[in-house]
């Protein structure tokens, strides 16, 4: 596939490794949930609970399991996925389960150029904007507001740019340069070395993890470059690609910052409880780095 929306560099790694993603929504022996996706897939269906689509677009849908959620609440829903092996599996799961394994398209994020203009009434992209090379971001949003239906909704994964308050290292440090300080009145603060010498020497670790990273160790991803959205300007930012927001919810909790996590005991526990109680709650403007975004075309 020569054409892409998505870093190549991420379609590489979820080749390699499809059965891991596939199964990301499983259970530990605690029945705590091995993978952050699980709270994800949680709001997801929550949202499909609340605003009730009857038909569904669902890009990059993995291993097929959202897919199957919806179509399991008699939802016309459709998978878009561009890794083969992931492809296979979700048409597999939807034919065991006694629906049309040709519900999952094997195609890229870009497949919405080929749709009509206000054609679907709910596009769903769960684990795929944060994949998305910075010099599409514009084309895409632009191309999922084209597509949408007058009212249609719109469910999207953001990484949280407030969540580097919270990490103590260099992406903190890049926060405050790149944008606590990115405004005229202040740029004289993020031009001055000494001052941000100073702000280095607040924190433990200012040279990890580096320019390109990823919040998972086992990922690498190449020179992507991670887009952030910022909660409090997320309206604003929807708004020039004509979607109005209509709410957001935090998951991925971090009771405390990554750096002292083995200083706290029952950490995954803790963690998990405020997942399923606190995902609007103010404090997970900072203590998630991902969340679920909510809007509709106006």
């Amino acid at each position: 596939m020569t054409k892409t929306g998505t870093s190549k560099d991420v379609l590489t790694y979820y080749h390699n490794n499809w059965d891991k993603i596939a199964n990301c929504y499983n259970l530990d022996k605690d029945n705590i949930p091995i993978d952050p996706a699980w709270y994800r897939r949680r709001l997801y269906n929550n949202f499909l609970d609340k605003y009730k689509p009857k038909a569904l677009l669902d890009i990059g849908c993995g291993g097929g399991w959202t897919v199957l959620d919806a179509l399991k609440k008699r939802i016309n829903a459709i998978g878009v996925e561009p890794v083969t092996p992931l492809q296979k599996f979700a048409s597999n799961l939807l034919n065991e389960e006694g629906f049309e394994g040709e519900r999952i398209l094997l195609d890229d994020l870009l497949y919405i150029e080929s749709l009509k203009s206000n054609s679907q009434e709910c596009i769903a992209l769960l684990s795929v904007i944060p994949h998305v090379p910075a010099d599409k971001l514009d084309h895409v949003h632009f191309e999922l507001s084209r597509v949408l239906k007058p009212g249609g909704k719109l469910v999207v994964a953001y990484r949280n740019e407030l969540f580097d308050f919270f990490t103590f290292n260099s992406i903190t440090l890049n926060l405050y340069k790149n944008t606590i300080w990115n405004n005229k009145e202040l740029s004289s603060i993020s031009n001055n070395s000494q001052v941000l010498e100073a702000l280095k020497n607040l924190v433990t670790n200012p040279n990890i993890p580096g320019e390109f990273h990823t919040n998972s160790g086992d990922k690498s991803f190449g020179k992507l470059k991670r887009f952030k959205t910022n909660p409090l300007t997320i309206k604003n930012f929807l708004a020039k690609y004509n979607f109005n927001w209509l709410e957001s919810n935090f998951y991925h909790f971090h009771c405390v910052p990554p750096l002292i996590s083995d200083k706290v005991k029952d950490l995954k526990k803790i963690n998990h409880k405020m997942e399923l109680n606190h995902s609007n709650n103010w404090r997970a403007q900072f203590m998630c780095p991902m969340y679920l975004v909510i809007c509709q075309k106006n």
